[in-house]
């Protein structure tokens, strides 16, 4: 009799402590990797051609993504302010390049030429949205707006900078 009453003792104890236990959590996490770019602008040369009337113009078509909340701050840079002369060093005939993300506000360099003048921005600020997260289109037109009288080549390097917010 006394092992039975043990035995049922041992019992109402093991049922009575899983009735009282406490809550149990786990934690769940999660993972998306940043995404803060440019798409399809890979280095390649553009060519103008002949410069000696201003109104040309070069396109190219792209892919703009942002995933951050925050949204993306984009950012030309001409790094010689303008198509350099070879001939002439520190002399550039002037250009518009002109961003445009589908949907969103067009972002615009007025490269000044003349002499000079390096490293020149233009920046412009998305704000986050499901649509950029998603990425958009978008593209880039570089447009003279000065004609060369002088022989000889011109360039300029023109770089896209995209940094989240």
């Amino acid at each position: 009799m006394r092992k039975l009453t043990l035995c049922a003792a041992a019992v109402t104890a093991l049922v009575a402590s899983a009735s009282h236990a406490g809550p149990g959590d786990v934690q769940l996490v999660g993972y998306v990797s940043p995404v803060c770019e440019v798409s399809g602008l890979n280095t390649q040369l553009l060519d103008f051609g002949d410069v000696t009337s201003s109104h040309q113009s070069v396109n190219i078509g792209m892919h703009f993504k942002c995933n951050d909340v925050d949204g993306a701050t984009v950012t030309l840079i001409s790094a010689e302010g303008g198509l350099e002369s070879d001939d002439d060093e520190d002399f550039a005939l002037t250009y518009d390049a002109v961003f445009t993300p589908t949907g969103l506000t067009p972002l615009t360099l007025n490269a000044p030429g003349g002499p000079g003048q390096n490293d020149v921005p233009a920046s412009q600020i998305y704000g986050g949205s499901s649509a950029l997260a998603s990425g958009v289109g978008a593209s880039l037109v570089v447009t003279t707006t000065e004609a060369a009288t002088w022989a000889g080549g011109y360039s300029d390097t023109l770089t896209v900078n995209v940094t989240s917010n």
